[in-house]
């Protein structure tokens, strides 16, 4: 189902699923990512959900914590995002060792990379605008490092009108080395509680 207007990056809280049906293949993403072809076959046919808490810690920075969980026999996972700008480590069962930063983002000509230099246009396109943070930030971006494999994924989050209806959307692009893959991940709301 769409995203009710009342729903915002300020206030995520409740259930989604990935929908693959809007959702791009994922698959060059995660085969720059090193991931094997045996975990991508189970990847792209598991159903993901999410589960979002949100809410302003004691000096009002922003926490979203994530807990995933799929079908097909993968094991789900807990990420955390401090919408700060600070390194927060995280190992994942099917990424390895990873450190990732958060925060409100701008997207316009302005809006840096977590690699330095302007976001890339592809992920700056395609967004409703709708100004939620205090000072007029409406985006939610993710840097996420993994030195082992050898790469960086950046994603950028919003909402945005997908076949004329308001969803939940996450872009990312993932580069190695001179190689990069993108994908957009596209959430259906499921409510408050869990159905």
């Amino acid at each position: 189902m769409a995203a009710p207007p009342e729903i915002a990056l300020t206030d995520l809280n409740g259930y989604w699923v990935m929908s693959k049906s809007l959702s791009d293949p994922l698959d060059p993403v995660l085969t720059l990512q090193g991931i094997n072809w045996l975990i991508r076959k189970i990847v792209s046919m598991a159903t993901v959900t999410m589960h979002v808490i949100e809410f302003a810690d004691e000096n009002g920075t922003t926490n979203i914590t994530i807990e995933q969980t799929a079908t097909g026999g993968i094991k789900g996972e807990t990420e955390v995002r401090k919408l700060d700008w600070s390194e927060v480590p995280h190992s994942s069962g099917v990424f390895g060792e990873m450190n990732n930063r958060s925060r409100w983002t701008g997207i316009g000509s302005s809006a840096e990379s977590g690699g330095g230099g302007p976001l890339h246009p592809w992920l700056t396109e395609g967004w409703l605008e709708e100004k939620t943070a205090e000072d007029g930030k409406e985006h939610i971006q993710n840097w996420v490092v993994n030195e082992r494999s050898g790469w960086t994924a950046e994603q950028v989050w919003g909402f945005a009108e997908v076949n004329g209806e308001r969803h939940h959307v996450r872009k990312f692009m993932v580069k190695k080395d001179e190689e990069e893959a993108k994908a957009r991940m596209v959430y259906v709301w499921k409510g408050r509680n869990k159905t």
